[in-house]
């Protein structure tokens, strides 16, 4: 079958059909996605000028509720915790979720997660394509689908167009071993067009075996759209023909409404209270035309002269009737002011864009309590879409991100720490020297060392290790293979405000100094971490931290005694080794 035809007969279905959602209800995505793009960007459909020449403003609304959509279901790569799930280990664990954050900062993730919040409430729908583990982001404009399906997943036929110059196309032709490069290229220059299109399509083939037997197998196939021979015919030619299980393309959404793929966004929410503020912006800008025209009325033809310019400051007009200014001014001002305050409220409903959360103040005549209750209610709907994309992420990072990032960092490496995780890392180490060190002392030594000889040694340790700023720390071959976690992400952390967070600490500490055994007792501690995390608090803060004595602390306490003076200690065998460089 010509498979250029059956793209090019998807591509005018999906340009010029519009799908019946329900009867009276009919959508077109191509022509929604034109309209938000100009809407977003202050344009107008039927152009700049009205039937008059005048220009047209564009009073927009829509910008502001998608920014507050953004701000309110945004998070970054930090609230991405890592988690040790049945089975695991802790360290393992530990280590793994800050090697993960040094990657992702690398391969900068949180950079996506910004683009997808702030496209998200414009659009309604994003896509992003996964090559080679990395995602990259697809623009809609170019992207073919079946317009009634629920999901990618369920699409019959996904189809990306590419628009490449030949030097371009020839660089990722080579990269991506393609087939009729030099080809394509050549009839492109035979060509009038101005770029060379591909179509990149995902979805079932009919074809026919050997016994003629029809197949429908799924397959991506890149195909160039030029002439394939000397005739009229343009059958395109095949770049890669590949047959795979899925396509590539993962799907994120604002809002969905049965029997349409592409989500509701909020530019396409509002777009009657968009309309309507224009109406009323250019009408109250006509009026202001006339309203600033002097023009004087008389019944006494034999004036007929410009009273502005055919009249001298103080000069007297004989005349046979009086001159009178005609009234020019606006009387519907009080009108135009409720119409749009009518329309901007009906966009604040449709948008939760409520003015305490746009930052703006709220009227004098409301009191602190219903700004309250429209801040909570606004932000539970926010709280909703939040949790949505989160999970959607998180079956991203689940399937993607993570699998990519445990094969490139199979191989051993080293991993720095600094800061507060190095105080973390520092009682780790040196809980497990300690420990090593005291195995090899009963070894060789056949006995246990006594309690100061213990502290001194612990305290050689510690010196060796804090010494240092950051820690170098080598992480073997395979570390993480087959590694049991679970991935958590904060998807409230961004909703908590400092000065809330602020007193959430002051309370914690307040409860810890009234009872030190929060941070001991099993019980309590379970719920005392639990508010801590409803507070956004990262109950780790408050782990308490192994104390290690110094060897000027345990020998200030050896030099303590009644009378004489205290014989030098002696240090069991290996004490004092030690490495500059961590190794797990």
């Amino acid at each position: 079958m010509n498979i250029l035809k059956t793209i090019k007969k998807e591509e005018s279905d999906f340009e010029t059909e519009s799908i019946e959602i329900v009867k009276g209800y009919d959508f077109n995505q191509k022509d929604t996605l034109n309209r938000i793009y100009l809407y977003y960007n202050s344009k107008y459909e039927s152009g700049e000028k009205d039937d008059q020449g005048d220009k047209k403003y564009f009073d927009n609304i829509n910008r502001s509720p998608c920014n507050v959509g953004t701000k309110e279901i945004d998070f970054d790569t930090k609230h991405i915790r890592i988690q040790t799930a049945g089975g695991g280990s802790p360290l393992q664990t530990w280590f793994f979720e800050r090697d993960l954050k040094f990657w992702m900062k690398d391969k900068k993730f949180g950079q996506v997660l910004n683009r997808l919040f702030h496209e998200l409430p414009i659009f309604g729908s994003v896509v992003l394509k996964i090559i080679d583990g990395t995602p990259y982001f697809v623009d809609l404009r170019n992207f073919i689908v079946e317009q009634n399906a629920d999901t990618l997943s369920e699409a019959n036929y996904i189809t990306e167009v590419h628009n490449y110059v030949p030097v371009e196309f020839r660089r990722i032709g080579k990269k991506k071993n393609w087939d009729n490069i030099e080809g394509v290229i050549e009839s492109f220059r035979e060509s009038k067009k101005d770029f060379i299109t591909v179509y990149e399509r995902y979805g079932e083939i009919e074809e026919e075996d050997e016994k003629g037997n029809k197949t429908y197998p799924y397959k991506r196939i890149i195909l160039a759209d030029v002439k394939s021979d000397d005739n009229d015919s343009n059958d395109g030619m095949i770049l890669n023909e590949t047959e795979v299980d899925s396509h590539p393309y993962r799907e994120f959404h604002w809002e969905k409404i049965p029997g349409r793929w592409l989500g509701v966004g909020r530019v396409e929410v509002i777009f009657d209270p968009q309309i309507r503020i224009n109406e009323i912006s250019n009408q109250q800008v006509k009026s202001s035309y006339f309203s600033t025209l002097r023009l004087w009325q008389t019944r006494d033809e034999g004036v007929n002269r410009n009273l502005l310019t055919d009249v001298e400051n103080g000069e007297i007009l004989n005349v046979d009737d009086e001159i009178t200014q005609v009234d020019m001014a606006d009387r519907n001002l009080a009108y135009y002011t409720q119409e749009i305050d009518k329309w901007l409220g009906n966009r604040d409903e449709l948008t939760f864009a409520r003015d305490v959360l746009r930052g703006e103040r709220a009227p004098t005549s409301s009191t602190l309590g219903a700004v309250q209750i429209a801040a909570g209610q606004a932000g539970s709907y926010f709280d909703k879409i939040r949790q949505s994309i989160a999970m959607a992420i998180k079956d991203l990072l689940y399937e993607i991100i993570i699998p990519q990032f445990e094969k490139e960092n199979n191989s051993e490496h080293t991993l720095r720490i600094a800061g507060e995780d190095l105080d973390k890392l520092n009682n780790l180490l040196i809980e497990n020297k300690t420990r090593t060190r005291i195995f090899e002392i009963i070894k060789s030594e056949k006995r246990l060392p006594t309690l100061k000889e213990f502290d001194l040694l612990k305290g050689i340790i510690a010196d060796k290790i804090k010494a240092g700023k950051e820690q170098l720390v080598k992480i073997p071959k395979e570390f993480y293979k087959n590694l049991k976690y679970k991935i958590d992400i904060d998807i409230v952390g961004e909703a908590i405000d400092t000065r809330t967070k602020s007193a959430n600490i002051l309370a914690a500490l307040q409860a810890i100094t009234a009872d030190p055994t929060l941070l001991t007792d099993p019980l309590k501690k379970k719920f005392f971490y639990r508010f801590l995390e409803q507070g956004g608090i990262s109950p780790i803060d408050f782990q308490p931290e192994q104390e290690t004595s110094s060897i000027e602390g345990v020998m200030a306490e050896r030099s303590k005694g009644a009378g004489g003076g205290v014989s030098r200690p002696s240090l069991p065998q290996g004490a004092v080794a030690g490495t500059k460089e961590a190794t797990l």
